[in-house]
Formats: C-alpha cells, sequence, structure tokens
C-alpha cells in the first residue's frame, strides 16, 4: 500500500480494494488478491471458537501502533458494518487485539466468520479486518414444488432459525435443481428471493418451485439369464416400481434394495439388483438386471427329533439376508441346544455347481440323544441365599428364554398303548420330544443367569462375590453298556470344593474341574456320553460390606448465584439445597445397612434427578465405593459435575400444523428466562398430550446433546389425522348382533375441540333369550322397540379458560334399553366438567336433564305386578329428571382391559329428582316424583405372583340409593343389577332376583287382597329384579398358557337387596358363582370364554345351575 495513499476513518471500507463476485469465494474466505498483503504483511483468522493452533508470526509488525483499522464485507449482500469500538488507534498492533477485533464484529450476530490481516505503513500498522455478513432466516416460504418439503430444506441446506450467507443464497437454487433432477423433475425451474424484515438481523426467504413435467418410466424390462427366469417366477413382478412411476433414482435403488432382500429371502442367496434408464426421445425404459444367482434349497439328513418343516422355521430363511451355510448351521445348532441336544453337530454342504440354477444346501446332523441336567450344585454357598433361591432364579432365565412344551402336547404314544392296549403286536413308536426348560443346559442362557446372579448377590451387599464359571459333570458310559442305556465308566479322580480366599480375605475362583469328569461324546473314537449331567457352579459370597458414610463432591449449588427466583431464594432459605445434609436426604441410604449396588444406583438417579429439577439439565453423577481393607465396611461417594445452570430462552412448537401454538403453549409450565425443570417439561408434556389431537408429544431442549448456559426449548407434536369414520361390527350374548358407526373431529378450528357422533344399533334374537318370562316379554314388543339403540352426540373442550387441568363436555343421547323386566328410553342432555390433576386421578362433574319413559313387562298375574311397583316405589311412565353426579377415580393399572398390577379405587354419587309432567294416563304410577342419592363405589387390586406367571385380581364393589323423602320411588335405570360378565358370572346378564323380592312382592300383594285369603300366588314374572342395595366381591387367578392363550379361575360373590333394612351381609347368605373360563389375547383386549356354575340355586325362582360369558376384557 502506498504510504501516499490518504488515510481512512476507522471502520470505513477501503474503496481500492476489489469487490469479489456472489458465489467466487467459499463463505467467509478472502480472493487470492486479497490473500497477497503487502510485504510483511501477516494474516490471522477467528470463528466463533478460538484456535487452539500456533499463531502466525508478526515479524517486523510487533509493536507497531495501529493507525487504521478497515472493516471489509464480502459479498454484494448485507454490506452495512459497524466500526470496531474494542481496539483504539495508537495501540500495539498484536494477535488479542486482532482477535479482540473479530470477536466485537461476531458478537453482533451480523457475520458469519471474520478474517484479520496487518501491513506496514509508514507511520505504524494497518490492521483490516475481513467479514462474511450473514443474516438469520427466520420464515422460509415454498410456493408451488411437488416434492417434500423438508426434504427440499435439506437438500438446500437452509433451516428455519439457520444462518445464510450470499455465497449460499447463491446456491439454494441449483442445489434445489439437481435434487429436482435426481427425482425425476429435470426441467424444474427454482427462484429464490431474500426479503428483508423488520428485524436488520433476519429474513424471509421465499422459493418460486415449478416442478415441470416430470419423467415418468415408459416401459420396464427385466434382464436376466434365460435359466434364471424360470426359478423367479412372479417374484420379478413385485419389484418396487413399474410403468408410470416417475424416474426417481433414490426411490429406484431404495426398490434394488428391497428387490435384492426379498430375493435373498426367498432363496436366492447371492442376488444382487441393479437398474439403468435409458431415454430415446421422449420415452424412458427402465432395465431391471437380475442376477439371482442359484436358488438354494435347504435339506436336511439325520434328523429325528424333528421333521423338515420345523428345521426350516428355525433357520427363518424368510426373515433374515444372512445366509452363509455356516451361519445357518449355527441357527440349526442353536435351535438343538436350546431343547436339549446339547452334543448336536450340524455341518453343511452345497451341492451343484455355481452355474446351476438351483442348488441344495444340505445339512448333516448329528442329534445324538437328549441331555437332561438332573442336578445343580453350588460349592462353597454360604449366607442368606439357599440353594433352592438361586434355582429359581436361574430356572426364569431359563423359562424365558428355551422353549417349553404347549399347552396341548402329543403324549408318549407307548405309554398310552401300556395304558389302553393293545400290549402285543403294537410295533415301535418314536418318543416325542419333551421340552423342559428347568433341565436343559444353554450355554448363553446359563452365562446371563450368572450375571443375574452376582447382581443379586451384589445388591445384597456382597461386593466381592465370584459366581460361577458353570462346569458340566458328565459321565463316560462304559462300551459295554447296552443299546439304548448308559452304565457310567469309573472315575479316580473327584472334584472338592477348595473355597479359597487371599490376605484379605476376599474370595478366589475356583480351579477348573478335571477333564476326565467332564465327557465329550466322539463317536469316531467310539465314545459315548451319559444322558444326564450335573451342574457344578461355585458360589462363594465373600465379606458382606456395610455402607457407614456418605461423601459428596463437586455439589456448589447456586443459592449463592445473584438473580434468584423468589421461589428459588425461599426454597434455599428452607431446604438448603446440594449441602451434604440435604443430598443425603435425596440419597436416602440407610447407614449401617449391606450397601447394594441397585440402590446405590438408584440414590444416583435420585440426585441427578433432584439436580435436573432445578434446572442442571447437563448435570452428571458418578459414585465410588471406598471399601475397608476388610471389605466389611464401605464409603459411598457421589461425584456430582453440576455444569452450568440451563435458563430458557425461548420456546418452540414444531409439527403443530392445524392446532394453535397457542393453545399448547398455554399448558406449558416452562417459562422464558426460567431454569429448565426436568419434571416441568414432563409434567407440560402429559397436559399437551390431554388436549387429544397429537399421537405423540416430547419435550426436549434444543441440541440436548451439547451443553450449554442459555437454550430454546422445542416441543415436538405428532398429529393424528383430525377426521376419522369408524364402523364396528360385534356380538356379545347380551345385546345379540351389534352395529356401530362413528365419526370424529379431533381438532375442530385447530382449538383441539373434539365432535364425536355414534349411531349404534343392536337386536337380539329371540332364541338367544335364555330366560322363558323374558322371551315371552321380548316377543311381545313392537319391532321398533326390539331394536335397542344408543346414538350419542359430543363436543369436549379442552380449554375452557380454568387452566389445562380442567375440560369440558357436552353430551346428547338418546337410548332404547330392553332388560328383563322393562324396557326404557331416554334422551339426555349431559354438559361435564373434568378435572384431572395427575394422570391417574381423575374428577368430573356432571349435570344430566333427561326424558325418560319407562314401561314395566306385565308379569303372569296380570295387574297384580303394577300393585307390586307401587308397594316397592318402582314407579313407571314418563318423567323430566335432573341429576347430578359426582366422580372421582383413582387408577394405577398398567392397562385397563387386562391389568396384572397397579389397583383402582373409585367412587361417586349421584342426586336425582324426577317428574311426571306429562300426565301419563294408565301406566302412571302411584309415586309421580323421584328424589333420592345414588352411591356407588370400588376397589381393585392386582398382584402378580410370579415374573410372566399368574396374577391374582381382587375387586370390591357396592351400592346404596337413599331416598330423599318417605313416598320418592327410584326409576328402574338407576336401580342396582346384578349377573354377567360384570358382576355374578354363574347368572345371565342382569338376570339376580334380590334376596328379597320374593318376600316383598308377597308381602305387596297381601295388602291388596282379603284378609282372610292366606294363599297369595306370586309368579318370577312378578318379581322385580333391580335393587337399592348391593354389594360384589370378586376374586380370579388368571393363568398364562402361551403367549396367546390365558385361563381364568373365578370367584363371583353378591347379592341385591330391594329395601336397606333387609340387608344381611353373612357370607353364608351371599351368591356364589365359581367358574373358569379361556382368554384369548387380541391387541383390543382378551376375548373371555367363561362358564360360572350357580353353587345354590334358588328352585323357588326357577334359578338355572349356570351360564355362559363371552366378552372383551377383564374386569
Amino acid at each position: 500500500v502506498s504510504p501516499a495513499q490518504p488515510n481512512l476513518n476507522p471502520g470505513q471500507v477501503d474503496p481500492a480494494q476489489p469487490t469479489p463476485n456472489p458465489g467466487q469465494l467459499n463463505p467467509g474466505q478472502p480472493s487470492p488478491a486479497e490473500r497477497a498483503g503487502p510485504p510483511g504483511g501477516a494474516r490471522t483468522d477467528a470463528t466463533d471458537v478460538p484456535s487452539l493452533q500456533q499463531p502466525l508470526a508478526l515479524g517486523e509488525l510487533v509493536g507497531k501502533p495501529i493507525v487504521r483499522i478497515d472493516v471489509a464485507a464480502l459479498g454484494d449482500r448485507w454490506v452495512i458494518v459497524s466500526p470496531v469500538t474494542s481496539v483504539e488507534l495508537g495501540e500495539p498492533l498484536s494477535h488479542d487485539a486482532a482477535r479482540r477485533a473479530m470477536r466485537e464484529l461476531l458478537a453482533s450476530g451480523n457475520f458469519a466468520r471474520a478474517s484479520a490481516e496487518a501491513y506496514l505503513l509508514p507511520d505504524g500498522a494497518a490492521l483490516r479486518i475481513a467479514v462474511v455478513p450473514r443474516r438469520l432466516i427466520a420464515t422460509i416460504q415454498i410456493a408451488g414444488g411437488a416434492l417434500d418439503r423438508q426434504n427440499t430444506l435439506e437438500a438446500a441446506g437452509i433451516a428455519e432459525n439457520g444462518e445464510i450467507t450470499a455465497a449460499a443464497l447463491a446456491e439454494i437454487g441449483p442445489r434445489v435443481r439437481a435434487f429436482y433432477a435426481e427425482h425425476g423433475y429435470p426441467a424444474a425451474a427454482v427462484t429464490v428471493r431474500a426479503v428483508d424484515t423488520d428485524d436488520r438481523s433476519q429474513i424471509l426467504l421465499a422459493l418460486d418451485i415449478e416442478a415441470g413435467a416430470p419423467r415418468v418410466v415408459s416401459q420396464r424390462v427385466f434382464v436376466a439369464d434365460p435359466r434364471a427366469h424360470r426359478e423367479l417366477g412372479s417374484l420379478k413382478e413385485r419389484y418396487g416400481l413399474g410403468v408410470g412411476a416417475r424416474v426417481d433414482e433414490p426411490a429406484l435403488a431404495e426398490a434394488d434394495r428391497e428387490m435384492t432382500e426379498l430375493l435373498r429371502r426367498s432363496g436366492f442367496h447371492d442376488a444382487e439388483v441393479s437398474h439403468r434408464v435409458l431415454a430415446v426421445g421422449p420415452n424412458n425404459y427402465l432395465y431391471v438386471y437380475l442376477d439371482p444367482g442359484a436358488r438354494i434349497v435347504p435339506a436336511f439328513d439325520g434328523n429325528r427329533a424333528f421333521d423338515d418343516d420345523a428345521l426350516e422355521d428355525a433357520l427363518g430363511l424368510g426373515e433374515t439376508t444372512e445366509t452363509k451355510p455356516d451361519d445357518l448351521a449355527d441357527r440349526l445348532t442353536a435351535f438343538y441346544v436350546a431343547r436339549g441336544f446339547l452334543d448336536a453337530k450340524v455341518t453343511p454342504s452345497l451341492g451343484g455347481e455355481p452355474d446351476d440354477p438351483v442348488r441344495y444346501l444340505t445339512f448333516t446332523i448329528r442329534e445324538h440323544e437328549q441331555v437332561r441336567v438332573t442336578k445343580r450344585v453350588f460349592p462353597c454357598l454360604t449366607g442368606e441365599l439357599s440353594p433352592d433361591d438361586l434355582g429359581r432364579e436361574i430356572e426364569s432365565f431359563l423359562e424365558e428364554d428355551l422353549p417349553g412344551a404347549d399347552a396341548f402336547s402329543m403324549p408318549d404314544p407307548r405309554g398310552i398303548s401300556d395304558l389302553f392296549g393293545p400290549t402285543r403286536g403294537a410295533g415301535g413308536r418314536a418318543k416325542p420330544v419333551e421340552l423342559i426348560p428347568a433341565m436343559t443346559y444353554a450355554q448363553e442362557t446359563y452365562e446371563r443367569a450368572l450375571k443375574h446372579l452376582r447382581d443379586l448377590y451384589f445388591s445384597k451387599g456382597y461386593l466381592n462375590a465370584v459366581v460361577g464359571p458353570v462346569s458340566v459333570l458328565r459321565a463316560t458310559c462304559s462300551r459295554r453298556s447296552p443299546p439304548g442305556a448308559c452304565i457310567p465308566e469309573p472315575v479316580t479322580e473327584r472334584v472338592t470344593a477348595q473355597c479359597r480366599t487371599d490376605a484379605l480375605g476376599l474370595p478366589l475362583p475356583e480351579p477348573p474341574v478335571p477333564a476326565a469328569l467332564t465327557c465329550r461324546p466322539d463317536p469316531a473314537r467310539h465314545i459315548a456320553c451319559a444322558p444326564e449331567v450335573t451342574l457344578r457352579i461355585p458360589v462363594h459370597p465373600g465379606p458382606q460390606t456395610r455402607l457407614y458414610d456418605l461423601a459428596f463432591e463437586g455439589n456448589k449449588g447456586f443459592c449463592g448465584q445473584p438473580g434468584l427466583s423468589e421461589r428459588d431464594r425461599d426454597f434455599c432459605a428452607e431446604e438448603r439445597p446440594f449441602s451434604e445434609r440435604w443430598l443425603s436426604e435425596v440419597a436416602d441410604l440407610k447407614v449401617g445397612q449391606p450397601l447394594s449396588t441397585l440402590d446405590l444406583d438408584a440414590a444416583r438417579l435420585r440426585i441427578l434427578d433432584a439436580y435436573r429439577d432445578l434446572g442442571y439439565a447437563f448435570a452428571e453423577v458418578r459414585t465410588a465405593i471406598e471399601p475397608s481393607p476388610d471389605r466389611t465396611r464401605a464409603r459411598a461417594r457421589f461425584i456430582v459435575s453440576e455444569r452450568d445452570r440451563v435458563m430458557v430462552t425461548g420456546i418452540v412448537v414444531k409439527g403443530a400444523v392445524r392446532t394453535d401454538e397457542q393453545l399448547i403453549l398455554r399448558r406449558v409450565l416452562l417459562r422464558e428466562g426460567a431454569p429448565f425443570r426436568q419434571s416441568q417439561a414432563r409434567l407440560s408434556e402429559e397436559r399437551i398430550a390431554t388436549l387429544g389431537p397429537f399421537s405423540s408429544v416430547s419435550i426436549s431442549l434444543e441440541d440436548p446433546e451439547v451443553p450449554q448456559k442459555n437454550k430454546r426449548v422445542i416441543i415436538h407434536v405428532v398429529e393424528q389425522l383430525p377426521q376419522y369414520l369408524n364402523p364396528q361390527i360385534g356380538f356379545s350374548t347380551g345385546e345379540g348382533v351389534r352395529f356401530a358407526f362413528e365419526y370424529g373431529h379431533r381438532n375442530i378450528g385447530g382449538l383441539a375441540i373434539g365432535l364425536t357422533m355414534r349411531v349404534q344399533l343392536s337386536y337380539l334374537f329371540e332364541f338367544m333369550v335364555v330366560d322363558p318370562a323374558a322371551r315371552r316379554h321380548y316377543h311381545e314388543l313392537d319391532d321398533d322397540d326390539q331394536l335397542e339403540r344408543r346414538n350419542t352426540i359430543a363436543v369436549t373442550l379442552p380449554d375452557i379458560g380454568l387452566g389445562p387441568l380442567v375440560s369440558l363436555s357436552l353430551s346428547g343421547i338418546d337410548v332404547r334399553d330392553n332388560q328383563l323386566d322393562f324396557g326404557f328410553t331416554k334422551q339426555a342432555l349431559i354438559p361435564a366438567l373434568t378435572y384431572r390433576p395427575r394422570r391417574a386421578i381423575t374428577t368430573q362433574l356432571a349435570v344430566s336433564t333427561e326424558l325418560n319413559d319407562v314401561g314395566f313387562f306385565q308379569g303372569a298375574v296380570g295387574t297384580e305386578k303394577r300393585d307390586i311397583l307401587n308397594q316397592l316405589r318402582m314407579p313407571e311412565g314418563r318423567t323430566i329428571a335432573l341429576a347430578q353426579r359426582i366422580d372421582a377415580s383413582w387408577d394405577t393399572r398398567d392397562t385397563p382391559f387386562a391389568a396384572t398390577r397397579g389397583f383402582l379405587l373409585s367412587g361417586g354419587v349421584e342426586h336425582v329428582d324426577a317428574f311426571d309432567v306429562f300426565a301419563s294416563g294408565e301406566s302412571q304410577s302411584d309415586f309421580p316424583e323421584s328424589h333420592f342419592l345414588r352411591f356407588t363405589g370400588r376397589v381393585s387390586g392386582y398382584i402378580p405372583l410370579a415374573r410372566r406367571g399368574p396374577v391374582l385380581a381382587l375387586s370390591l364393589s357396592g351400592g346404596y340409593i337413599h331416598p330423599l323423602v318417605a313416598n320418592s320411588g327410584t326409576y328402574p335405570d338407576r336401580l342396582f343389577f346384578m349377573g354377567g360378565v360384570d358382576s355374578l358370572r354363574s347368572h345371565l346378564a342382569e338376570s339376580l332376583y334380590p334376596a328379597d323380592g320374593l318376600e316383598e312382592a308377597r308381602d305387596a300383594l297381601s295388602k291388596n287382597q282379603d284378609p282372610e285369603d292366606d294363599d297369595v300366588q306370586i309368579s318370577t314374572d312378578d318379581i322385580p329384579r333391580g335393587g337399592t342395595v348391593m354389594v360384589n366381591p370378586r376374586a380370579e387367578l388368571r393363568i398364562p398358557l402361551t403367549d396367546l392363550l390365558q385361563l381364568g379361575i373365578f370367584l363371583d360373590a353378591g347379592n341385591l337387596w330391594i329395601r336397606a333394612k333387609n340387608v344381611n351381609l353373612d357370607p353364608r347368605l351371599l351368591r356364589y358363582g365359581l367358574g373358569a373360563g379361556l382368554r384369548v389375547n387380541t391387541p383390543i383386549g382378551p376375548l373371555a370364554f367363561d362358564y360360572g356354575f350357580n353353587l345354590a340355586p334358588r328352585e323357588e325362582l326357577d334359578e338355572i345351575d349356570g351360564a355362559l360369558h363371552f366378552s372383551v376384557g377383564l374386569f
């Protein structure tokens, strides 16, 4: 630079410097002319992270005063720059001064990169900073286009909230055009516009894409060896793309890969598939090159215990592409070993020539005899665990990993012949394979079981326990043994437990078992082994370690930091968090107790959760055990790496295409400027999920793998389809054939307002009505009344301004239902307010306005039934009812349809006022008004008796109706009924007569008859079946048979009473149903087929001896 060049103001761009064209340089790199500075010049670079490389030598520039500072923006966009203030004129030139200038410019957020140059001037040195301007992309708008938006943005290398430079802006168009050409749009046109916004640091990026005409396949041609065409058959037609498909190279490559896998699964183990597209004028010819190789057909020789089909299933050729002969042989060997054939050997042999279209892969199998584990010994075992305890732990792994006998298996035909005959001339019979996992030795399964035993001992404080290895003790058969029998050879060597310890008293591994005690069969040397083995598993627990102290390291905490919120200040004042005392309470480890590794890890997780709940999202907690020399005591040390407390700088919702983002954000507990608390994030996920339109919700930090003090929170939601149609057809023994049609909208107006309209019709055929009286009543009904219906329309509003825990629903229903004694029609409008403070806890307040029409079926004695109903205060006719109901439930079950653990506690109370305002005429009862309270409750518990084993289900439910006025009646649809799958399975649905029903009906008739007439005739048709008091205890044992089938053994009990004064809870007076059933597991819940026996049928009521039930789901 000439010394005569005029001086420039700080921050002014040198007009003599050439301006590079957009795209000429990589972003942030100067041109060759700029890199060639004056003699003696030096250059350094700056990025967001300072470079750790050796700085460039400044030479004669060191210490020269800075007399000039230039800032040059590269590119033709956003060239406005700011002056440098962190470096003053006259300051000595140094690397630090250059870095300060670059960091100041980068900190403004307007530049992506910066580089610095220095050169001599007559009176000092000049510092020149070259910067690459950038902008943040606030929004991306894509107009037109035919391909996926996200894939298009990834191909363009842009994203919302990402940065862009002038050079990168110029590359967007070519990248998108190349992306479209690759996917079959060779003539795509792309226009890119960057529009400035009110914020100078952000732009709106607009992409206008005209895809043009797609390039499609005109003809598909398969190219293969003529001999292979016959073997391929119709398989080649399953190639993914055909005529009319777009010439999409990634899709074609995926179709090649899928076709290759299909051929390999179909027996062509060496198949290769490729393609080529040839354009001839306007036509595009797709050539698919199929090189299937030989079709490999498996064959088996020497298999006696299992047929070819079972062995082919074991190979799994249709499910895997790993088809090397040795791998397949190993798979067959593992199949045999898992079924007790410990000595099985499988040798593969591939026949034929490489050019043959079909080759046979023959597996020669030497099965040997099935081997049984008859005994397990545990030398050196001491302590609280017995050999039986260890055996049960091992067998739990064997039962899980190894195949067992099916619920229905083939018996031994020789035993059947011996039992039923004939005993002579029956011929030879093959013995079926008996699968007993507990008596099978599989090395991999035992290794897993022994690792579990070590963990079990560690969890009990035996931190130096030595478990294993397993030694197989097996006798060698004498050559004098007769066929089918084994006479053991005498053994001179013996193995005894050493149980050695080191100088500190810690256990040492046992020496290996002598080879003479572990027979290995060798047919070539005529060595045969006994079919029974003993497993020797050394278990030396060693000393038990007890916890005597807790220590914490790295727990600094935040209470001394400035700017704490009022909540944090109160928390610090009351709890003194991160002190050793506070952390000890969080860890909840008891000093003096055995030091359990499981408890130690659980304490570590509790401490980690405590940190993350206070905003330390990137905290780490490690544990170390510091034992005493004799290993009887130990200190548990927690090493904490707190890192920075993470503060929320923004909350972004992603995936909410149809849903209002503000609706989602109102349910988020996290706030900008506040710490990111893990518990608040999880609770926010639950609250957002209750809106309804989403199939999944997750809340996480942006770039969760990168620790940073200030982070944005990203809410990812996946929306379901907003509308759905769901036709259903069903059948049950109580309702007959059922048809339902449901339409729903999950997200009206983007406000998560749900709309459900459902029409359900059911028809019960007369031959399905078992009760004679009910069949007669049903036959006398009109066709319209025989057709039962339940039509509903419901609107759900998840946000009504009362917070995210409260929702409102408004339902309208139209019901026609036929019971054994009566039929009723109801139209109702039901608004309900639901409050759900926790996932397991739900409360609801509902108000119902109903139009009811109830009609009792006439009894066998004619009008006498009306007299009974009047005396028992059971009205009928048309009424308007106003009801208010409060319900609450606490549900911790793992699944509502077939629970295996947890409990359910629920209860409710309903207040009903019913009035007859229609003057129903002759059918009008003597009780035109009803005013009562209806109480219900249920408690259920589920106890697993073994892992993946039987489950005991217990339930107790009850109900009581309390009249509020003396003459109040109870409408029959509010009465309690028993019988059926939901209560007493020894009776048909809702068919149980109340315990006092016969006496109450007789008393009611006697009041209207001549006092001198002692003969009061009562028919079962005249006795109403509902009651005002109900109790129903139930117990059921659910035993899994297979993954599909389950056996249930149940005992149901309970009773009904019409009047509360007659209640007698003496267990001897309850009604009992004992029975069993088979359950079939399905994705929608178990299908249950149950039969219950009536243990004490009442002959005076013509009760049946039992009932068969079918249902979906269990209580």
